[in-house]
């Protein structure tokens, strides 16, 4: 067998062969690199370009709310669930783009829908009359009732911390997930009451066109949960003109609530709604108060879906 020996200039030949093949390997790993920075830069623009883009679409169709909770007032005297701003909004295109479609969805909620906790807090100590209204609801939902006393004591601390000009220590519950319930038996009771409650910045009545049968059973003293139903079946039928109408609609069950704790008109709102732009998905909450003449917004907070 014969060996094949190279020369010194075949052997600087080859090495020249190897080393350029080795400078283009490292030039297209370098160009390649850049090239995929420059990508992911581009992705992460665009990503915050439509991000931008879905909060300012969020922030049209805000006001385009307020608009109908202004004009609903305007038309009507009361607010029930028969009216335009209570019907969901379901996915909705909002541009003829077919490459980067816009979509929106939501629903608004009647903020006195339910039992405002902020109704709880007083000068110095929780309100008796509301511990006493949390108290029958915690009964409705299975829990028990002397919970309400530690709840309303956390709630009356909150608030009270966050109006300490002294030392403010936390700004005011804004919702329910304020209160940071860290008992146990506190947070397993917040959960089964959370669909009735809410945090609103002011004490407020309870809309009886709106209340779920649980809420009125536990706002009126002395309303059974089935008379409560009864009466939320008559509602859907026909909305309460105002509270001698409620009354009047259980003939003789006798219903007792303290004078301004059940309305049939609100003031505070909760909207709910989603945009979905390009890789945005946007989702978030709103507490709009309505004024005489207009609706401002309380807060707006994005949530994580």
């Amino acid at each position: 067998m014969r060996t094949l020996k190279l020369t010194g200039a075949q052997q600087q030949n080859g090495a020249a062969v190897v080393m350029a093949m080795l400078v283009v390997a490292i030039v297209a790993m370098m160009v390649t690199g850049v090239f995929y920075r420059q990508s992911i830069m581009l992705r992460n623009l665009e990503n915050v370009t439509a991000s931008s883009q879905a909060r300012w679409l969020m922030a049209g169709a805000v006001d385009w709310i307020r608009v109908i909770l202004r004009e609903d007032a305007r038309a009507s005297s009361t607010d029930h669930l028969g009216e335009p701003w209570a019907v969901p909004l379901a996915q909705t295109r909002l541009n003829d783009d077919e490459r980067d479609p816009a979509w929106l969805s939501g629903e608004i909620h009647d903020g006195q829908s339910r039992i405002n906790l902020r109704n709880l807090v007083g000068s110095q100590e929780p309100v008796e009359a509301e511990v006493a209204v949390l108290g029958r609801l915690l009964a409705l939902v299975g829990e028990n009732e002397r919970l309400a006393e530690p709840i309303a004591q956390l709630v009356q601390s909150r608030f009270a911390d966050a109006d300490d000009a002294a030392s403010p220590s936390r700004l005011l519950p804004a919702s329910f997930d304020d209160l940071e319930f860290t008992d146990t038996r506190l947070q397993a009771a917040a959960e089964k009451i959370r669909r009735y409650v809410i945090v609103l910045p002011v004490p407020t009545p309870v809309n009886a066109n709106t209340a779920p049968a649980e809420v009125l059973a536990a706002r009126f003293d002395g309303l059974r949960l089935v008379d409560a139903q009864r009466l939320v079946a008559s509602r859907d039928r026909a909305a309460f003109k105002d509270l001698t109408d409620v009354v009047s609609r259980l003939g003789d069950v006798s219903l007792t609530a303290p004078a301004g704790t059940v309305v049939v008109a609100s003031r505070f709102f909760v909207l709910e709604g989603s945009i979905e732009y390009r890789r945005a998905r946007l989702h978030q909450r709103a507490l709009l108060k309505r004024e005489t003449g207009r609706v401002d917004v309380v807060w707006r907070r994005e949530v994580r879906t």
